[in-house]
């Protein structure tokens, strides 16, 4: 269906956001894209993650190869 309607949709990307909690003492969180891990202590916003910033990276990733 997505398929279909493929060019009304605007051009989009990709974006995740993941979190892991190893033997319930050390919390590992990554990002790629337009995303951020946030995580919530007595209800004040802790950020956990740093925002990917294509413009700051492209360097860095096109020595990578990409």
């Amino acid at each position: 269906a997505i398929l279909i309607h493929s060019p009304d949709l605007a051009r989009g990307g990709s974006i995740v956001v993941t979190a892991i909690l190893i033997d319930s003492l050390k919390l590992v969180a990554a990002n790629v894209g337009d995303s951020r891990a946030v995580l919530s202590k007595n209800g004040r916003a802790i950020q956990l993650s740093v925002d990917h910033e294509p413009s700051t990276e492209r360097g860095s990733i096109e020595n990578r190869g990409g």
